[in-house]
């Protein structure tokens, strides 16, 4: 009963939230927030164990709040070049552990922050990634990052080319074997994160 009391006050407080008016940044930079990011990161934690309705709202609004960066970041066609919004919400997760008072917005600022050192300034062509049954749609720049990052790491001997084969495959098994994680030779989340942006 607790969580369905707590789940509506925080539902009601995104209502009041969103009927607020935002600005545009003023000559200091300020402005305003709105909707789901203004939720406090204790209460995202508590919502993200629970795969709450409150925790896919927030996920929603991280969505729309990375197509507005997309949109009014100079040189940039996309700023989460691969990073799903779970992984985002995952990484925002562990940061908000630490400061479990400060809204989502700031955390989730930070993390984009950090994504968008990779970000894809032009568009690129999706390729599919199958391996079995799991499969992933990414850029063709981002397989031809992780294909550079793999041959300067001295796993990776092919054409830097920006597909998926046998090479690109058995260079990322043993990348991930070195960093200790499941060497399948899938480009998953973790191992992309890793491999890009140096992250644990």
């Amino acid at each position: 009963m607790l969580v369905r009391t707590t789940a509506a006050s925080v539902l009601a407080a995104i209502a009041v939230a969103l009927a607020l008016p935002a600005g545009a940044a003023d000559d200091r930079g300020q402005f305003g927030v709105r909707g789901a990011g203004l939720v406090k990161c204790a209460v995202f934690e508590r919502e993200r164990e629970a795969r709450s309705q409150i925790y896919h709202l927030v996920g929603a609004w991280m969505d729309g709040y990375i197509t507005g960066a997309n949109q009014h970041t100079d040189d940039t066609y996309d700023i989460a070049s691969f990073e799903t919004t779970e992984l985002l919400a995952a990484i925002v997760s562990e940061n908000c552990r630490k400061n479990p008072d400060a809204p989502v917005f700031a955390v989730l600022r930070a993390v984009v922050a950090q994504a968008g050192k990779g970000r894809l300034h032009a568009p690129s062509q999706k390729v599919e990634v199958a391996l079995g049954e799991r499969k992933v749609l990414l850029y063709e720049e981002v397989l031809r990052r992780v294909q550079r990052k793999l041959a300067a790491g001295g796993f990776y001997p092919g054409a830097i080319d920006g597909r998926y084969d046998a090479i690109t495959q058995a260079a990322l098994r043993a990348y991930q074997a070195s960093a200790q994680l499941q060497p399948t030779g899938f480009p998953d989340q973790v191992t992309l994160w890793r491999l890009l942006h140096g992250g644990s």
